[in-house]
């Protein structure tokens, strides 16, 4: 009933709302909203993070890392990325794909490159953790062992050649 009294009005940014994670969770516009403050805290991005945290945890504990983004300052908040009205994206981006939500504030890494990566061009997120990590520019794991996660480990300089490193 309540959800149903506010998108009388408020039906533009909800329009995909039955198609999104939260009301397949039953979560109400109150559960995040509050209409009886002077200024919605969801509303403003330094205050936003605090009130996705009440469900997102673990997101929130990657926003204690020490490589993130800067929720925690108020640059962004995480509608910066996400759609929590509902969206037809994977993970409710507010673009097409991760690449294409990460590259509209990162677009020095848009490409095209003179030696293009596939995977960076797939997803980010097959070497990044967008909400936080303890690897230098939030990479999943540190080099070389970040590259090693889909290429062969022998070559690499860090690896010693010779007959006695065969596998």
């Amino acid at each position: 009933v309540q959800k149903a009294q506010c998108l009388t009005c408020h039906n533009g940014p909800a329009s995909h709302w039955a198609m999104g994670p939260h009301a397949e969770n039953d979560v109400g516009c109150a559960d995040c909203h509050d209409s009886h403050k002077p200024s919605d805290p969801v509303l403003k991005a330094a205050t936003q993070e605090q009130t996705c945290a009440t469900c997102h945890k673990s997101q929130h504990s990657a926003q204690l890392m020490p490589y993130r983004h800067p929720l925690n300052e108020g640059k962004m908040a995480c509608t910066s990325c996400h759609t929590p009205h509902g969206s037809n994206t994977p993970a409710q981006l507010v673009k097409n794909s991760v690449t294409e939500t990460c590259t509209s504030c990162h677009s020095d890494l848009r490409g095209p490159f003179l030696w293009e990566h596939q995977p960076v061009a797939e997803d980010c997120t097959n070497c990044h953790s967008p909400h936080g990590s303890v690897n230098l520019a939030m990479l999943k794991a540190r080099g070389p062992f970040q590259c090693q996660q889909c290429h062969e480990a022998s070559g690499h300089p860090s690896i010693a050649f010779g007959s006695n490193n065969l596998p």
